[in-house]
């Protein structure tokens, strides 16, 4: 009972601070006008979604040694996530 409970607690927080990250990227897609660019709409959708599924593989996974990892994992996707609409913008738009 207390495995499935952490599990819930992982993927509620996981899903919480990933879905933010996910909404904050987008605000920022939208801001740098790269909405409009077709060439890299499959780009911006590919990470949305892998934004989305990320939670539930993260609190899968995110248990005793591979706690660390599924943290560093998370805060990898949310540097990534906030960084590539700068990026993209910067080179590509």
């Amino acid at each position: 009972m207390r495995a499935v409970a952490g599990f819930i607690i992982r993927l509620v927080v996981y899903a919480l601070v990933l879905g933010v990250t996910a909404r904050v990227a987008e605000s920022l897609w939208v801001q740098n006008y790269l909405d409009s660019n077709v060439d890299l709409r499959p780009f911006h959708d590919t990470g949305i979604s892998i934004l989305e599924i990320a939670p539930l593989v993260l609190a899968l996974v995110g248990t005793g040694a591979l706690r660390r990892v599924a943290i560093f994992l998370a805060a990898f996707l949310v540097g990534v996530a906030l960084t590539a609409p700068f990026a993209c913008a910067r080179f590509g738009g």
